[in-house]
């Protein structure tokens, strides 16, 4: 997943993009600082709140904690790289052939920002995949996901975005002659197919997976919800029912976010690579699409503070230090395993 910088598809130096981030609007990059601040502050609330809270120690809840851990550093590497950058804050690369190198490929293509980001929709689609097969299918659920699994899960949402975006490698490349980043495909159609497979693995499939599965596992809640589970007394089915719903609630919540967040920026990302840009990349709106997209790493914790009871307790028990028995803590197994 990546915003476009430039459409020149030959090798460029920076000054192509550096005519797009002269003109940049102030009001652009100071959002861009407090959107990465805040993200990474609430990102790491997340994350240690997941970690001091034990009963919010399950499967579910470790994805949900890789994921903060991809928003924190998605948010972590807007501040340090993507700003600096795009504020002209650092202006060429260092000095020192290796160096140089070293700050093209990886600094100035924000490898590790895009990997972050991909990492964000991968583990979105993995707790997907865990909630589904816990709701749809809980006879199988033990066979697909168990603490190891769910470990090798979390390693491939990192390994595949760094495949992925191993290609920014050598699109940017140093050039010694003019001391600058080049960037670019060594052909037109090239640079087509890796923009359409860009926007294809990392936004356009991941949601439409999404989208099915949560229409598959709200069309089984229903069914659960008339017909009960003869298994389990009424009240302990009603109560898993219910633990299962609000957590459901609380990952749509942040599919539809993304949705909303990163369709614009996907949109136009995606005609741009065909060379039909809708809207210019120096255009305020392109601009603002950019920022939506940042957005979407900060605004999960929020979410889980408005949304997530659970959450909210385990706020109180691991930041407050307030004891199990004050914030309403529960022995359910409905409360550990939703």
């Amino acid at each position: 997943m990546a915003t476009v910088l430039t459409t020149d598809y030959d090798v460029t130096t920076e000054a192509s993009t550096a005519e797009v981030y002269a003109a940049e609007d102030l009001w652009v990059v100071v959002l861009m600082v407090i959107l990465g601040v805040v993200g990474v502050i609430g990102n790491t609330l997340v994350c240690i709140i997941i970690f001091r809270a034990r009963f919010l120690h399950n499967l579910t809840n470790y994805l949900i904690l890789s994921l903060a851990v991809a928003d924190l550093s998605a948010s972590f590497f807007l501040v340090v790289n993507v700003f600096p950058l795009e504020a002209q804050l650092i202006r060429q690369p260092p000095s020192g052939r290796v160096a140089a190198e070293i700050y093209c490929r990886f600094y100035s293509s924000r490898h590790f920002f895009w990997v972050s980001v991909t990492a964000s929709v991968f583990n979105l689609v993995c707790v997907t995949f865990e909630r589904f097969f816990a709701i749809v299918y809980p006879l199988h659920y033990p066979l697909y996901f168990n603490l190891r699994k769910v470990q090798i899960m979390i390693f491939m949402t990192w390994a595949i975005p760094n495949l992925q975006e191993a290609f920014a490698f050598f699109i940017n490349p140093y050039l010694p002659e003019s001391h600058s980043c080049g960037y670019g495909f060594s052909s037109e159609e090239l640079g087509i197919f890796v923009g359409v497979f860009v926007f294809l693995i990392s936004y356009f499939l991941p949601l439409v997976i999404m989208i099915f599965a949560y229409y598959l596992i709200f069309h089984n809640l229903k069914k659960e919800t008339n017909s009960g589970d003869q298994s389990q007394t009424q009240v302990q089915a009603d109560s898993m029912s219910k633990a299962r719903k609000k957590v459901v609630q609380v990952l749509i919540i942040v599919v539809i976010a993304f949705t909303v967040l990163w369709t614009p920026n996907q949109v136009s990302y995606f005609f741009e690579n065909l060379k039909k840009p809708i809207v210019p990349t120096s255009h305020t709106l392109y601009k603002l699409f950019r920022l939506m997209a940042f957005s979407n790493s900060v605004i999960n914790p929020f979410i889980y503070a408005f949304k997530y009871k659970q959450f909210r307790k385990g706020f109180r028990v691991a930041i407050c230090n307030f004891p199990k028995n004050q914030v309403g803590f529960s022995n359910d197994s409905s409360d550990r395993h939703a």
